[in-house]
């Protein structure tokens, strides 16, 4: 009853939305001296999605194919399960991309970015282009990478990213 009460208040509201829960996983590698040499773990945990579904599937509204992203994300030598927000742009149409883009801080309070895009996105090559994400690092208060990374949607996670699927 509390499901149905909720979803009458964002049909009144005229809002609504979806959300969705992703793993990407896979290595990094610190560059420009940023930290210990060699490929590292890497792995971010993000719930992402829109809050106004008209908008979204409109190609004239700025919000269109954009979802706001929150999560955590481990980077070995660096961050363990530091919380994360930033944005998932579902570029397919204008770049042929899809781009995380999320801010997160270290222990000490210092900010990073991170900014990962899977790329050349063509419908031959889904199984590639949607599981590889290349990415990188930038130190926000010098402005200097210091990490880059290929995570990967691992297509045993499919059966749970499907089943996260909620309107809100």
């Amino acid at each position: 009853m509390d499901r149905f009460l909720a979803f009458m208040k964002m049909l009144r509201e005229r809002r609504f939305g979806f959300t969705l829960d992703e793993v990407m996983t896979g290595t990094h590698h610190f560059v420009n001296d940023s930290g210990p040499a060699g490929e590292h773990p890497m792995s971010f945990r993000v719930t992402w999605g829109t809050r106004h579904v008209a908008g979204y599937f409109n190609p004239l509204d700025p919000g269109f194919m954009s979802n706001w992203l929150e999560g955590t994300v481990t980077v070995d030598g660096l961050v363990v399960d530091a919380p994360c927000r930033g944005t998932l742009e579902l570029a397919y149409f204008t770049e042929a991309k899809i781009r995380y883009t999320f801010d997160f801080k270290d222990d000490l309070g210092t900010p990073y970015r991170y900014v990962g895009e899977k790329v050349n996105l063509r419908p031959w090559n889904l199984h590639k282009t949607h599981t590889t994400c290349y990415g990188t690092i930038t130190n926000l208060e010098t402005n200097q990478e210091v990490s880059k990374s290929i995570v990967y949607f691992k297509f045993e996670t499919i059966p749970d990213f499907m089943a996260s699927f909620r309107f809100g």
